[in-house]
């Protein structure tokens, strides 16, 4: 069976049972989860019929909390369809979703909970920050939840709009190993940093692999990408760690960027494009190399 069918299979079937077969936890379900009439046979139609009745059977009248686990499973197979139907069914959809529970904070706090696991935590399906932000903006808004519930939200929030794909990141400030404050921000040539830990092994490789892939090294030789590694949160005596770095590579350490860039992995590696917006993020090393020499050959 190819992984379009089984897509199709998983989004066809909405158990609760498939969705979280991959942990080994049966979840009773909060509800019994909606299947697309046989008759439609295109994936974008039977994704879009999911997303508009998916939630037709949830009881959003009960002013009670939700076993979160369960939520947590309906959301994950709720999100699925999301990558394959058309943004605008998917947008009518989420609005839709608020709307029913922006008056409720236990269920606003919980969605969040459930949006984050789904779409923006390590367990995540996929990665997507404007549709868990509109979950973050549910709760921020609710006037009442308390102020330090939302603290946490209200950070995440800071580092994803500062960080989202296409936008213009801020500037920081960084210390060299000479004991030296620079300062990043874009300037026009095309910028693969790379936020991390050089003890952290998959950190080792995505140096290793940059500073070996003869195209790419080419390309930063001639100044037509720049490489930028930054330690983040640096412990005592990092400067020696970073001495047998590239000489053609900026780098240093600051303990402020993990507050306001979106910082997920170890390592996160970011591509910033000519014009400064941030082309990709949280992208694995090979990924960010093609984007990188790609656009620096154009």
């Amino acid at each position: 069976m190819n992984l379009r069918k089984i897509l199709t299979y998983a989004l066809i079937a909405g158990s609760a049972a498939l969705m979280s077969a991959q942990n080994r936890i049966v979840i009773d379900p909060l509800f019994e989860y909606p299947t697309a009439p046989e008759s439609m046979d295109g994936l974008q139609e039977r994704s879009e019929y999911l997303l508009e009745h998916f939630w037709d059977n949830m009881d959003f009248k009960n002013k009670s909390t939700v076993d979160q686990n369960a939520l947590n499973d309906a959301f994950s197979v709720y999100s699925a369809p999301m990558r394959f139907a058309d943004a605008a069914k998917v947008d009518t959809s989420v609005q839709k979703l608020l709307s029913s529970i922006s008056k409720n904070p236990a269920l606003s706090l919980q969605f969040a909970k459930a949006a984050e696991e789904s779409l923006y935590g390590p367990r995540a399906y996929y990665w997507n920050d404007d549709i868990f932000l509109r979950f973050v903006d549910n709760v921020l808004s609710n006037k009442s939840i308390k102020k330090e519930r939302k603290l946490r939200y209200q950070r995440i929030k800071t580092q994803l709009v500062n960080t989202l794909q296409g936008s213009v990141p801020p500037g920081f400030d960084y210390v060299t190993p000479a004991g030296k404050t620079a300062h990043y921000h874009p300037n026009g040539v095309i910028t693969v940093i790379e936020f991390g830990d050089p003890d952290c092994d998959d950190c080792r490789h995505a140096k290793l692999r940059m500073d070996t892939d003869i195209r790419f090294s080419t390309l930063v030789d001639k100044g037509k990408v720049n490489v930028l590694f930054i330690y983040v949160d640096p412990e005592e005596g990092w400067e020696e760690k970073l001495k047998d770095y590239p000489s053609k590579w900026h780098v240093g350490a600051s303990e402020e960027v993990a507050d306001i860039y979106d910082i997920r992995n170890t390592p996160s590696i970011y591509v910033i494009d000519k014009e400064g917006h941030v082309a990709a993020k949280n992208t694995d090393v090979n990924t960010a190399i093609a984007i990188a020499s790609a656009a620096a050959e154009q």
